[in-house]
């Protein structure tokens, strides 16, 4: 009994007639016949009774169609598996990431990446930036992407920039500060900074507050929502607020460094780095952070 045999039943089952089974097989009559009585052969028994050019299931044909059915599927995700395995592509990606980028972004392109290696299976963690290296140091994840420090290529992990990303300072429209023509270093750290909030040594600690006054957060997205609503200040990626900006309901305030850079990255671990799918997932937020900001 082979798959080609199989498939071939399945069309007939469907067209009813030789004739239309061969047309949509794209094969001749004479194929398709043979095959099919091949397989009749293999499994001794009859499949069909034919009435003229018209063919209709035996009893047993009628029983064994849902399992050929599946024999079909099993056949054709096995083929595709071990062409998954020839093309060079992960069967398993274990990724971490911060939140700099929005997340309708994440979900378009992890969509694009399953459409691309249906094959692959994904596991996606989401932690602080400050977090990242070290998730890649202890094997925990395979790859991780975010705004996190500027590190070296040594050892097993591979370092490299995908694209800057600029950070802007910005507060609630009605805040104090943004109602300043002009905003200097004393008036931020008289007002609470709402930062980035991380695990260091089993200790949670806030990350590089410019004041003593602060609140903190482990992801991006609770810090905006919490400058959103009035709570302080903050520095922010543009990716993630740039429709709080474009929606008013975030102001960049008017302080000589409002806008500035960071690096947009990608940590590979050993067993990552070369791979069809890490670097597919590379190439396309590299294009996403290019295009869009």
């Amino acid at each position: 009994m082979k798959t080609s045999q199989i498939k071939v039943f399945l069309a007939v089952v469907r067209n009813g007639t030789i004739a239309s089974a061969a047309r949509e097989l794209n094969r001749s009559r004479t194929t398709v016949s043979t095959m099919l009585a091949a397989l009749e052969d293999d499994l001794g028994v009859e499949l069909f009774e034919r009435t003229g050019n018209q063919l209709h299931l035996t009893p047993i044909g009628s029983a064994i169609v849902t399992d050929c059915r599946r024999f079909d599927q099993v056949a054709g995700q096995i083929r595709a598996r071990c062409q998954h395995h020839l093309s060079g592509a992960e069967s398993v990606l274990r990724i971490a990431r911060d939140d700099a980028l929005p997340e309708a972004a994440w979900r378009d392109i992890l969509r694009q990446l399953k459409t691309r290696f249906p094959q692959t299976s994904l596991s996606v963690y989401l932690a602080p930036p400050r977090e990242l290296p070290t998730l890649v140091r202890n094997q925990s994840v395979d790859v991780a992407y975010g705004l996190m420090p500027e590190l070296q290529s040594e050892g097993y992990q591979w370092f490299r920039e995908l694209a800057d990303v600029r950070m802007l300072t910005v507060a609630a429209p009605d805040h104090p500060l943004s109602q300043l023509k002009r905003v200097t270093q004393d008036d931020l750290v008289s007002h609470t900074e709402v930062t980035l909030a991380y695990m260091n040594n089993a200790r949670v600690e806030a990350e590089s507050p410019e004041t003593a006054n602060y609140l903190a957060f482990t992801q991006y997205e609770l810090i905006r929502d919490a400058v959103i609503e009035g709570a302080g200040w903050a520095d922010l990626p543009l990716p993630l607020i740039a429709e709080a900006l474009r929606q008013q309901q975030l102001t960049v305030i008017r302080h000589r460094s409002a806008q500035w850079w960071k690096v947009f990255s990608t940590l590979e671990s050993e067993q990552a780095q070369g791979g069809a799918v890490v670097g597919w997932l590379a190439g396309a937020l590299e294009a996403y952070l290019e295009t869009e900001h």
